[in-house]
C-alpha cells in the first residue's frame, strides 16, 4: 500500500510537471505569435505611412508624418529608417535655390514644419550611426522652441548636416546642436539663446542679428562668419576661432574671449564693455569706433601689432 501510495504521488507530481511544461510552451508560442502579429502591424502601419508621404495633398503628408512618430515610438528597429525618410521629404518639398530669396514664404509648409518638429524631438542618434543629411533647406522662420530640440549627435563622425541651410528668423531657444555641421548656413536674426553649440561648424555661415546669448560654444568654429550686429552677450568664447568673421556692431559686453583667434576680425562699432580679451590675437583686426573700451587697454590685454586698425575708438 504504501508502495501504492508513492507511485501515485510519483505519478501526480509528474503529471503536473508535464502540464506545467505543456503550457509554459504554449505562453511561448502565445508570446511569439504575439509579437509577430504586432510586428506586421508595425511594418503595415510604417508602409501606408510611407505611402502616404508621396501623396499631393499636403494635409495627407502631415498626417503621415505623425504617424511615422508613433510607429517610431513603437518600433526601435526603425527608428533610423524612419529618420531618414523625413528628412529626404524635408528636403525634396522644401523650397529649390532656384527659388529668389524675396520669394520665399513667411514659414514652412505644414508638412515640413511637421518632418522638422518630428526629427528635433527624437531621440539623439547614437554613436556609429550614420549622419542624418538636412543640406541645403530652405525653411526660413522655423519654429523649434525649446525643450522639444535635439539635433545633434553624439560624435563628429556622425554629426547632422545642415550646411548651407537657410533657417533665417528660426526659434531655436535652447536647442541642442552640438557638432551640427552648418557652414555656410544663413541664420540671420535666429532666436539661439541658451542653445548647445559645442564644436559646431559654422564657419562662412551668415549670423547677422542673431542672438546667441546664453549658448555654449566651446570648440564652435566661426571662422570667416558673417556675425555683424550679433548678440553674444556673456557668451564663453574662450580659445574660440574667428579669424576673418565680420563682428561689425556686435553686442560683445561681458563675453570670454581669452585667448580667441581674431585675426583680420572686423570689430568696427562692436561693443566690449566687461569684455575679457587677455591673450586675444587681435592682428589685423579693425577695431575702429569699438565702444566700452580704449585703445590703451586693448593694447595692454590683446595682442596687436602694426596691422591692428585703431582710429578712433568710441571708449566709453
Amino acid at each position: 500500500m504504501l508502495l501504492a501510495g508513492v507511485l501515485l504521488g510519483g505519478g501526480s507530481l509528474l503529471a503536473t510537471a508535464l502540464t506545467f511544461r505543456t503550457g509554459q510552451a504554449e505562453l511561448r508560442t502565445g508570446r511569439d505569435n504575439l509579437r509577430a502579429l504586432q510586428e506586421g502591424q508595425v511594418t503595415e502601419r510604417y508602409a501606408k505611412a510611407v505611402e502616404q508621404l508621396g501623396s499631393d495633398n499636403r494635409e495627407v503628408r502631415t498626417a503621415a508624418v505623425y504617424a511615422l512618430e508613433r510607429v517610431a515610438k513603437d518600433s526601435a528597429r526603425d527608428l533610423l529608417a524612419i529618420r531618414d525618410v523625413l528628412a529626404a521629404l524635408v528636403r525634396e518639398h522644401d523650397r529649390p535655390v532656384a527659388v529668389k530669396e524675396t520669394e520665399l514664404p513667411a514659414e514652412p509648409d505644414t508638412d515640413v514644419a511637421a518632418a522638422l518638429t518630428v526629427l528635433a524631438r527624437r531621440p539623439v542618434d547614437p554613436s556609429g550611426v550614420p549622419r542624418m543629411d538636412l543640406h541645403r533647406i530652405r525653411v526660413p522662420d522655423l519654429r523649434l522652441v525649446a525643450p522639444a530640440v535635439a539635433l545633434n549627435t553624439r560624435e563628429p563622425a556622425g554629426r547632422l548636416s545642415l550646411s548651407e541651410a537657410d533657417l533665417s528668423g528660426a526659434d531655436l531657444r535652447g536647442a541642442e546642436l552640438n557638432r551640427v555641421d552648418l557652414r555656410g548656413a544663413v541664420l540671420q536674426i535666429v532666436d539661439l539663446r541658451g542653445a548647445e553649440m559645442w564644436g559646431v561648424d559654422l564657419r562662412g555661415a551668415d549670423l547677422h542679428a542673431a542672438d546667441l546669448r546664453g549658448a555654449q560654444m566651446l570648440g564652435t568654429r566661426l571662422a570667416g562668419a558673417m556675425l555683424r550686429e550679433v548678440v553674444l552677450t556673456g557668451v564663453n568664447l574662450r580659445g574660440i576661432e574667428l579669424r576673418g568673421a565680420e563682428l561689425r556692431g556686435a553686442e560683445l559686453q561681458g563675453a570670454d574671449l581669452r585667448d580667441a583667434d581674431l585675426q583680420g576680425v572686423d570689430l568696427q562699432n562692436a561693443h566690449l564693455r566687461g569684455a575679457d580679451l587677455r591673450s586675444a590675437d587681435l592682428r589685423g583686426a579693425d577695431v575702429r569706433g569699438v565702444r566700452g573700451t580704449s585703445e590703451a587697454d586693448l593694447r595692454k590685454s590683446a595682442t596687436v601689432d602694426g596691422t591692428t586698425r585703431f582710429g578712433p575708438i568710441a571708449g566709453s
